[in-house]
């Protein structure tokens, strides 16, 4: 089930970016990547009765993504198709780990352009592909604890620079709730601050 919902993702990424890059007369397409830091936690609403303490973890994560533009230079579709973790380190008893990987589905994005600014926002569905839990030197696989998907909204900035160079921001933000415990809840937050790389505009 869950490798057919990779290979389900895979075909509409394909089918969407085959899509965007038909047409080039008609609509300038801009394609790239992007890759940088990020720092999340996986928000339990039972860890503040549990006596414990979640601090953030920091990953590294990145995406291919596209822009077709729908509206001269103000607005595009950027839509993206990539890798992110999710983690949080608990502080109790013992000091535990929690570390969840993802491929992003394609994140279709609204991206309007202000000045040298872009700004843009949109909903994003991932796809878990590991989750593992670590306490010292013992490291477990926890994915029955957490769903097969989620959804998360995203909202950031980023500016082009030099050299077809761009840097930016984002905000990766829990709609649905990954958490399987009983009586659990978890939506997880993200920041990331990243660099990327034009490849054709």
């Amino acid at each position: 089930m869950k490798l057919h919902l990779l290979l389900t993702a895979a075909l509409l990424a394909g089918t969407t970016l085959g899509v965007f890059a038909q047409d080039n007369d008609k609509k300038r397409k801009e394609i790239g990547f992007i890759v940088g830091l990020q720092r999340s936690n996986l928000d339990y609403n039972q860890i503040s009765t549990m006596n414990v303490s979640e601090e953030a973890k920091t990953n590294v994560g990145g995406s291919f993504f596209l822009n077709s533009r729908l509206i001269g230079h103000f607005i595009t579709l950027r839509t993206e198709l990539g890798f992110y973790s999710k983690g949080g380190t608990y502080r109790g008893g013992a000091v535990d780990e929690t570390n969840l990987s993802y491929v992003a589905a394609p994140a279709l994005l609204l991206q309007t352009k202000i000045g040298f600014l872009k700004a843009y926002a949109g909903p994003q569905m991932g796809f878990l592909i590991t989750a593992k839990s670590k306490t010292g030197n013992l490291e477990q696989d926890v994915k029955n604890s957490f769903k097969t998907t989620e959804l998360s909204g995203v909202i950031g900035a980023e500016m082009n620079l030099p050299l077809r160079l761009m840097a930016g921001v984002r905000y990766n933000f829990g709609i649905s709730n990954i958490s399987e415990i009983a009586q659990g809840t978890s939506r997880p937050g993200m920041y990331m601050l990243y660099v990327g790389l034009r490849l054709r505009k």
